[in-house]
Parts: C-alpha cells; structure tokens; sequence
C-alpha cells in the first residue's frame, strides 16, 4: 500500500506533470488565447514533447534504466538535451520581448537545469524537488496561499522519492536548496 501511495505521489510531483501544466496555466490566466497557446506550444512542444520522447525512447533501447533518469551517469547525458532545448525556448521567449516574469521564470528554469547538472556530477539532486520548490516560489508570488498549499506538498514528494528508492535524504535536500535559491533568485528579481 506504502509504495502505491508513494507512486501516485511521485507522480503526481513529476516535472513532467507540474512544470507544464503550471505553466499552461499561468499563460492561460495572463495572456491573450493566442499568445498563450503559442507561448503554450513552445514551452510544451519545444521541451516537454521532446524530452518526453527521447526518455520513452531511451527508456526502451535500454540508454535509461527508468522514466525518471534515476541513474547519474544516464542523467548527464539527459541533461544536456533538455539543457539545450530549455536554452533554446529561452531564447526565443527573450527575442521575441515576452511578459518580464515569463522571460525571468524561463531563465531561472534554465539556471536550475544548469546548476542541477553541475551538481549532478557529485550528487544526484532531486529534480522533482528542485523544480517543485521553484515552482513553489512562482506561485508564491501570484498567490500566496495557493503557493503554501503547494509547497506543503514537499515533504510528501520527498518521502515517496525516498521511499521508492529513487533517492536518498541528502539527494532530496540538496533538490529543494536549488529550487529554493532560484526560486528566492525569481522573486527578488520580479
């Protein structure tokens, strides 16, 4: 039973899941229905679409042990695919003069993605944390009590990483301190 509720937790904690749909939503509640699906489909399509095919992919051939690129070695490699892609939609999110906190929020992304794959090569961070907290931060700052609300889902995320054996305490720590610092970074600078 602990190790199903730990799954739906994970899950449902996933960067897969909560970073596009957080976003989605944020674009949907602050820009017009045509910027937001463009802004929308460049975020989803130019990042999550193809990572997400990539790691099924690799999931299958063997390249990665499971879904979430829990081994470190593996993780590198991953890393710099999405690390080019996230750069990538920076880029053009910067170019084209988009709304400040869209164009903070994606640079803040693209730091942490840098930041976790620097550490990555001593300690495995969790990046579900890592992007739970930043994530966290940036509902904060649109609505406080929903980004409590969300933040208090931590320790639940934590535990089930733990539990499942995708990570130990240390990993899940350092996660949360490089989503919180850039999360911090967002704020300050927003």
């Amino acid at each position: 039973m602990k190790t199903t509720v730990a799954k739906l937790i994970s899950t449902l904690g996933h960067p897969f899941l909560t970073v596009p749909v957080f976003a989605v939503f944020l674009l949907f509640s602050t820009e017009s229905p045509s910027q937001a699906t463009y802004l929308s489909l460049l975020i989803v399509g130019g990042i999550f679409v193809p990572i997400g095919l990539r790691t099924l992919w690799g999931v299958r051939r063997g390249t990665y042990t499971n879904l979430d690129v829990s081994d470190r070695v593996q993780r590198q490699k991953w890393f710099i695919a999405t690390t080019l892609l996230l750069l990538a939609v920076t880029v053009i999110i910067w170019v084209t003069d988009q709304d400040r906190m869209l164009r903070l929020a994606v640079a803040c992304s693209l730091v942490l993605l840098v930041l976790a794959q620097v550490v990555n090569r001593r300690i495995k961070a969790s990046m579900h944390l890592a992007f739970h907290a930043f994530i966290g931060f940036l509902i904060l700052h649109i609505n406080v009590v929903a980004g409590i609300i969300f933040l208090l889902f931590a320790p639940l995320l934590a535990w089930s990483r733990i539990h499942l054996k995708r990570h130990v305490w240390k990993e899940v720590v350092v996660g949360m301190v490089l989503g919180t610092i850039l999360g911090a970074v967002f704020w300050l600078l927003n």
